[in-house]
């Protein structure tokens, strides 16, 4: 092997290391395409699929409410993007009074839907549900009192949380872990099994409920969920592969 031949063989290996040195990191921020409350009750009437917040915890009542929200992560990332990091934001727009409180997501075992329904401000109560919003009950109610039934009432979520925050005065929360990213990948990976989330709060006493801004929200003036994803693309090789055989020609054509 001649000088040129290797001086080549190196300028195409120093080519194609700066590959890796070309890839950058993007950002891309997604807008839910729905969420919805699971308000608990004994016959699953009650809904709020269209309102502008959704809650977790529980209500002084001491009933449970439980968020859902989902993104559609397919097809919005360009083909041979890595996925590096995950954070999900959420607006607490009212919180009780008391000491800060866990809110956590947990991946939805199940597909859900979301209905018509919109209640009244401040929505804590729920409304009647109406065709397709997701209840306490069912994952898809039919408006008439039945529909497609969780196989766990208050709703079908991995027992393990992907990420928990510490909730205490109104304002922007960021969710962000390696068990959310592994979500995200999973999602990315296999779109239909993209469920969202459960957005869970503390259960175990009363008074514990938060209210976040919905999808809904932004129309009127509120902060809408994120989703923003983090990840890297690399330029084709066939560039610096091209680059390193003219060169070679280049080198062969002077001796």
């Amino acid at each position: 092997m001649n000088r040129y031949t290797i001086s080549a063989l190196a300028f195409a290996v120093v080519s194609s290391m700066g590959i890796a040195s070309l890839a950058r990191a993007e950002f891309v921020s997604l807008a839910a395409t729905r969420d919805a409350t699971l308000y608990e009750s004994f016959d699953g009437s009650l809904a709020n699929g269209a309102g502008r917040y959704f809650f977790a915890g529980k209500n002084n009542q001491v009933r449970a409410r439980r968020g859902l929200i989902h993104f559609d992560i397919a097809g919005m990332l360009p083909a041979g993007a890595s996925i590096t990091g995950v954070s999900l934001r959420l607006n607490l727009s009212q919180s009780s009074f008391g000491p800060e409180r866990a809110v956590s997501t947990h991946r939805a075992l199940a597909n859900w839907t979301t209905g018509s329904s919109d209640p009244e401000d401040p929505e804590g109560s729920g409304t009647t549900a109406t065709a397709n919003d997701a209840t306490w009950l069912q994952s898809s109610a039919d408006g008439l009192g039945g529909g497609i039934a969780w196989q766990n009432a208050g709703g079908d979520y991995a027992a393990a949380a992907s990420a928990t925050v510490l909730t205490g005065a109104v304002g922007i929360y960021t969710w962000s872990s390696a068990d959310l990213l592994a979500d995200v990948l999973s999602f990315a990976a296999n779109p239909s099994k993209n469920y969202g989330w459960f957005i869970i709060g503390d259960e175990s006493t009363f008074g514990t409920a938060r209210r976040f801004d919905s999808s809904e929200s932004a129309a009127l003036g509120g902060i809408a969920p994120v989703l923003e994803i983090q990840y890297t693309t690399v330029p084709a090789p066939g560039a610096f592969a091209l680059i390193g055989v003219s060169g070679l020609f280049a080198m062969r054509r002077r001796r």
